[in-house]
């Protein structure tokens, strides 16, 4: 039986995969920031308590029920469709950045974005 032998040629740095590259190290060269990923998980963590300030005030708006309520979950569903769309259009094409950093970044601004225009608007 004759044995199938692959042609081991050395991958430069540059092409090796995520689990392979030396820490701190990025695809392509970059060097990642040392203080990238607290930034992002506090932006996260700011997020989410907005988030759930906003969750909160929707819910009491729409116990209210009525015209009001109907609105608002009309508004809240059809936020939620087109922001996930832009998203994943922006991923798709390549326009949400061109690391992981960047990507997470740009969607958490974005929900940022209508996350606190949401809370001001429904605390009036």
């Amino acid at each position: 039986m004759p044995t199938v032998t692959t042609p081991t040629a050395a991958v430069p740095d540059t092409m090796m995969p995520f689990g392979q590259m030396p820490f701190g190290q990025m695809p392509f060269g970059q060097m990642m920031d040392p203080l990238a990923m607290s930034r992002l998980a506090f932006d996260w963590w700011r997020l989410c308590i907005e988030s759930s300030q906003v969750i909160a005030l929707r819910s009491m708006r729409m116990m209210q029920g009525g015209a009001v309520a109907q609105r608002e979950a009309v508004r809240m569903v059809s936020e939620k469709w087109e922001t996930a769309a832009l998203l994943g259009m922006s991923a798709a094409t390549g326009q949400a950045g061109n690391t992981p950093e960047a990507a997470m970044r740009g969607a958490m601004q974005r929900y940022q974005t209508k996350v606190s225009a949401n809370r001001r608007r429904l605390s009036r």
